[in-house]
């Protein structure tokens, strides 16, 4: 990302930040930062868009149908409630890891995952390379899941992530939320507003009510459980 824009770091931390939330914010370290993986192996991928945000609001801010969503929360009204908030600065640490070069090499060229509450039909055309917390991960057969085909370069010019502006993420004064006007609310000279880093792992809400907030966890097979890999 060197030489972006502020607006489009602003931006592309903020999306990633949410889709980490939303998709694995009762997830380790390494669940989150597999998620945050796959979204930036699609960034490279030319079968998805180009951008951060470009990838995680694929379908629902690109003309496609709401069914065309590629991550549900996009579509489904998730980010309506406000994210609790120390997840949510656990999530936007593991991103801005993850965009500062930080490379979680476990789940190798996958561009796609799932819970294990799911079997999508599509699943079954591809290879599972990985699984991680509650998901599986899987990359393309053939010459699409060679690292040769990852030769798309990062566009920049990150779109406005669309109805992940709303009122409820006012709440989250930390966070880099981009702003319809300029780009970045509270932009420093990086465009970036950094949380403090929270030291824990498991224990993403301080209070009950916090941990109530977060969006519900897949329950996880006993044998899947803490492996880490595929058996």
């Amino acid at each position: 990302m060197t030489g972006t824009s502020a607006a489009d770091r602003a931006r592309a931390l903020f999306c990633l930040t949410t889709a980490i939330y939303y998709e694995a914010a009762s997830e380790p370290d390494a669940g989150q930062r597999a998620v945050a993986q796959v979204i930036l192996n699609r960034v490279r991928h030319p079968a998805f868009p180009a951008s951060v945000c470009g990838v995680v609001y694929q379908g629902p801010h690109s003309g496609g149908a709401p069914t065309a969503c590629q991550f549900s929360f996009a579509c489904d009204g998730a980010t309506a409630h406000a994210p609790a908030s120390l997840a949510w600065v656990r999530a936007e640490r593991n991103a801005a890891m993850v965009l500062a070069g930080y490379v979680y090499s476990p789940v190798g060229l996958a561009t796609h995952y799932h819970t294990y509450a799911v079997t999508p039909p599509w699943s079954r055309s591809l290879v599972m390379t990985a699984v991680v917390g509650a998901h599986f991960f899987h990359r393309w057969k053939g010459y699409w899941g060679t690292a040769a085909a990852f030769k798309q370069h990062y566009l920049g010019r990150e779109p406005l992530p669309g109805r992940a502006t709303g009122a409820a993420f006012a709440a989250l004064p930390t966070t880099a939320r981009p702003d319809i006007a300029d780009g970045a609310r509270g932009a420093s000279g990086s465009g970036v507003v950094m949380s403090a880093t929270v030291q824990t792992n498991a224990g993403i809400g301080s209070t009950p009510a916090e941990a109530d907030r977060l969006p519900p966890a897949p329950e996880i097979l006993d044998r899947w459980k803490d492996t880490g890999r595929l058996r």
